[in-house]
C-alpha cells in the first residue's frame, strides 16, 4: 500500500508540472499573437506620422510659396531649418555646426545628404502653391516625396502608385494603410489599414 501512495504521489507531481507547462504555453501563445497583430498597426503609425509630417511640410511650403510673391518654381532649403546639419568649411575642411558655429572632428558628411538639404532643391508649384511632380509617373513621386520629407520611400517600405488620370501620388505601406496627394488641390488623404 505504501508503494501504491507513493506512485500516486508522484503521478500527481507529474501531472502539476504538465499541467503548469500546458498554461505558461497558452499565456505565451496569447502574448505572442497580441504582439503579432500590433505589429501592422506600427507599421501604420509610421504612415500616420508622416501624414502628420506632410501636413506640416505642405503648410510651410505653401506659406513660403505666399511670402515669396506666388513664384512658379521655388527651393526648399531645409538646411536653414535644420539645427544639426554639418557642412564644410571652405576656408579650413573641417566639418562645421550650421547653427551653432562649434566645430564636430567626429562628424562625416555625406554630400548626397548636403545636397538634399542644402542646395539644388527646387520644385515645381502649381497656380494655387501646391508642389508638382516632375514627371508624371511613380518616379516623380518618389521625387517629391523625398523632396518634401527628405526621406526615401524604400527607407519607409512604402510602395508608390501614380494614378494619371486623377494626377494621385498613392504612397501604400506593407499593411495596406496608405497616404494620397491630390497634385492639383493639394489634398492629402490617409486611409489607415483595417
Amino acid at each position: 500500500m505504501l508503494n501504491q501512495q507513493k506512485a500516486d504521489d508522484d503521478l500527481l507531481k507529474v501531472y502539476g508540472k504538465v499541467i503548469a507547462i500546458v498554461v505558461l504555453i497558452i499565456l505565451v501563445g496569447i502574448l505572442g499573437g497580441r504582439y503579432v497583430n500590433t505589429a501592422p498597426n506600427l507599421t501604420s503609425q509610421g504612415l500616420a506620422f508622416e501624414h502628420n509630417r506632410l501636413l506640416n511640410v505642405l503648410a510651410m511650403v505653401r506659406s513660403q510659396w505666399l511670402a515669396s510673391g506666388r513664384p512658379n518654381k521655388m527651393l526648399l532649403s531645409w538646411y536653414d531649418v535644420a539645427p544639426n546639419v554639418l557642412t564644410k568649411d571652405k576656408s579650413n575642411n573641417n566639418a562645421e555646426s550650421s547653427k551653432n558655429g562649434r566645430l564636430d572632428a567626429s562628424a562625416q558628411i555625406d554630400n548626397t545628404e548636403a545636397e538634399l538639404v542644402g542646395t539644388n532643391n527646387w520644385i515645381q508649384l502649381s497656380s494655387n502653391g501646391w508642389p508638382l511632380v516632375e514627371t508624371y509617373d511613380e518616379d516623380g513621386c518618389r521625387q517629391l516625396w523625398q523632396q518634401l520629407l527628405a526621406i526615401d520611400v524604400n527607407e519607409l517600405g512604402l510602395t508608390v502608385v501614380y494614378q494619371a488620370e486623377d494626377k494621385v501620388c498613392r504612397f501604400t505601406s506593407a499593411n495596406q494603410a496608405s497616404l494620397s496627394y491630390q497634385l492639383q488641390t493639394g489634398r492629402i488623404i490617409y486611409l489607415a489599414a483595417e
